[in-house]
């Protein structure tokens, strides 16, 4: 009887290992390509899928049956140059089987996440799964694995509310800004400051079809710069919706133009905006009374939104105290984000019935690994009869006849399979298993076959 392969999973994530060791750990593509290779070539191993993000380094490895992979591990890490002690050491989790696969799942439906039901790490997980097809075919286990995860993460972020809710102070500046409006659409946003929380903000922004977003920064080209990015990403999203490729990310639906203004015209960009959020990293205010006063001013009493999410604090306090404004600070925001995360972690239980549901169809094909082949071959051997029975009452008889002949003959195939795979998987042990599959085998081998 063929025994199944044996999966293992070796992970440095963030539960683990902190920033450092993690970026130790870190696999680009040319290294986990070259890891796959080295792996393919050791003897013991059927395939390796390895995943490198920036909050885990995990190597998926089928192996066959009587094999650990301790040293083939060890000499394949090695020889592509990577930190091979790194991940025997107690930064490092090792799991094997069914646990291995259980935290796969768990990677993929978000709860293994460092903001709990985040979605990317979806993409992450396709992504490495594309990069190892298209290096060398990994087996059968470690196919049929990635396949479940991809279908449990699909399954918990579809039923329940696990992705719901920002969990981000980026994203929780547009969530609380979707709720002053009707649509996002039909409004200018002001992004003062052009860093990277700045840029998620903004496409954060997009991604809920803001209709202008204007960046405003102190260096100019930076501001240009994310600009000319920001467009980019909407306009082939916009062709994404034509067939063709889109970015992975930030799936924006092209509402909204990005343009930039000079740090000086900041004054004047207010009296134009309806929404503003400053992500500067000031060590003093930029946003002051007397600005926003000068402004409201000119806006004919339309209200303005202002969303704070620098520390130090980019807006004056006392722009709070000037009519017709409104401003939320950091501690709005995470009011929102600790709501959200709350809410997430209620989904939990459920998510984690899913993962069970779905892990135990994936334990019983793995029981029934070792029964394919010979039924395969079972199967084979009655359709063979069966093709010999109907060309024979094809020469005898009518077309109809034979039809029918061939329509009956294909439900008592079907049937004795059933019967046949039933049977096989009712036994008490997989020594009883092994007997019966070997008498099966021995019984309707070609060596068997009625030769008349």
């Amino acid at each position: 009887m063929t025994r199944p392969a044996t999966l293992f999973a070796v992970t440095i994530n963030h539960r683990n290992a902190p920033t450092e060791v993690r970026e130790r750990a870190h696999l680009d593509e040319a290294k986990a390509v070259a890891l796959m290779q080295a792996l393919a070539e050791t003897a013991g191993c059927v395939a390796c899928l390895p995943v490198s993000t920036c909050n885990r380094t995990e190597i998926y490895v089928e192996v066959l049956p009587g094999h650990t992979i301790d040293t083939m591990l060890r000499g394949a890490l090695a020889t592509v140059g990577a930190d091979a002690d790194l991940f025997f050491s107690h930064h490092a989790r090792h799991l094997r089987g069914i646990e291995a696969i259980g935290h796969l799942y768990r990677v993929a439906a978000g709860l293994e996440s460092m903001m709990i039901g985040e979605p990317q790490v979806t993409g992450q997980l396709k992504d490495a799964y594309r990069l190892a097809r298209a290096s060398q075919e990994p087996g059968p286990g470690l196919l049929r694995a990635f396949q479940g995860a991809f279908r449990a993460g699909k399954r918990v972020r579809t039923e329940t509310n696990i992705s719901q809710g920002a969990v981000s102070v980026a994203f929780a500046a547009v969530e609380l800004a979707r709720k002053f409006f009707d649509h996002l659409c039909d409004q200018r946003a002001v992004l003062v400051g052009a860093g990277e929380t700045g840029a998620l903000a903004a496409r954060h922004f997009l991604q809920h079809d803001i209709g202008h977003l204007t960046v405003i920064n102190r260096t100019f080209a930076r501001a240009q710069e994310l600009a000319v990015t920001l467009n980019a990403e909407r306009l082939a999203t916009v062709e994404a919706a034509r067939g063709l490729a889109r970015p992975r990310e930030f799936p924006t639906r092209g509402c909204g133009k990005v343009d930039t203004r000079p740090w000086a015209d900041l004054g004047a960009a207010l009296v134009e905006a309806d929404v503003v959020l400053a992500t500067t990293g000031a060590t003093d205010p930029v946003i002051l009374p007397e600005m926003v006063a000068a402004a409201v001013a000119k806006r004919r009493g339309k209200p303005l939104f202002l969303l704070d999410i620098a520390v130090p604090r980019d807006i004056h306090p006392d722009v709070a105290k000037v009519k017709g404004t409104f401003v939320f600070g950091l501690d709005d925001l995470d009011e929102i984000v600790q709501g959200n995360l709350a809410a997430r972690r209620k989904q939990i239980p459920h998510a984690e019935q899913i993962i069970a549901q779905e892990l135990a169809e994936f334990e019983q094909w793995l029981d029934d690994v070792d029964l394919r082949p010979t039924v395969a071959e079972f199967k084979a051997y009655l359709e063979d009869l069966k093709d010999k029975q109907v060309g024979f009452v094809r020469r005898k008889q009518s077309d109809e006849v034979a039809a029918a002949v061939e329509a009956s003959l294909q439900q008592f195939i079907k049937k004795v399979l059933g019967r046949s795979m039933a049977t096989l998987k009712s036994t008490e042990s997989r020594a009883e298993r092994e007997r019966d599959l070997e008498t099966l085998r021995r019984l309707f081998a070609p060596d068997h076959e009625d030769r008349g």
